[in-house]
């Protein structure tokens, strides 16, 4: 089992298959990444999806929070050309 840092990021999709395979799109088609982000307290908590296009140059797009009862959060994201891209959920 991983341990959970100080702010937990959990639950985060798309994901098929626990991750053995990757989600797919196509260039241009937007897609929502949503995640669970909290931490313990009352202190205030922020997400940012970082995707990472095929040369390897991150772009962060914050992510807003829908459900303040349930911590969730989301994004839309969208590949601007064709190749493998990948992308993590940040908490802070």
């Amino acid at each position: 089992m991983t341990p959970i840092g100080r702010i937990a990021v959990l639950d985060v999709a798309p994901v098929v298959d626990g991750g053995a395979r990757p989600a797919k799109s196509v260039v241009g088609e937007e897609f929502q990444v949503t995640a669970t982000v909290f931490r313990e307290g009352h202190e205030a908590v922020g997400a940012t999806v970082v995707c990472t296009d095929p040369g390897g140059r991150e772009s962060p797009v914050p992510m807003v929070r829908v459900n303040a009862g349930l911590d969730a959060w989301s994004a839309t994201v969208c590949a601007d050309r064709p190749g493998r891209w990948s992308y993590r959920v940040e908490g802070w």
